[in-house]
């Protein structure tokens, strides 16, 4: 569903879900993302963007992984964006279609495409 909602934004249609412990081994080629952070199969936590380099996302969560508040998180949900896309733009509308998870204490602003 947020893959559909990102359309021509994703740099690669097919999101990228790892598992917390496989992170250290993602080198994802992403210059910005929005992400999503969760814990069992389908708990939605967190969510959250990065546009500040290749590799960031990791580095991303790895600072949410020393916050006690998000101790539960077990697996990233990565949706890599063109460089072209507003980052927080994408991130304020994926956070509302999803309902606004619980951990996310604010979204950025979603706007209306087109």
């Amino acid at each position: 569903m947020a893959a559909d909602a990102l359309g021509d934004r994703l740099l690669r249609r097919q999101p990228a879900k790892i598992a917390l412990w496989a992170l250290p081994n993602y080198a994802g080629d992403e210059h910005k993302a929005v992400y999503l952070l969760g814990s069992g199969t389908f708990d939605l936590l967190y969510t959250g963007s990065t546009g500040r380099g290749f590799g960031t996302v990791r580095a991303r969560v790895d600072e949410h992984r020393r916050d006690p508040r998000k101790a539960e998180v077990t697996w990233v949900l990565v949706l890599p964006l063109r460089r072209d896309a507003d980052v927080e733009v994408a991130e304020g509308e994926i956070g509302q279609l999803l309902g606004r998870p619980r951990l996310s204490q604010r979204l950025p602003q979603a706007h209306r495409r087109g």
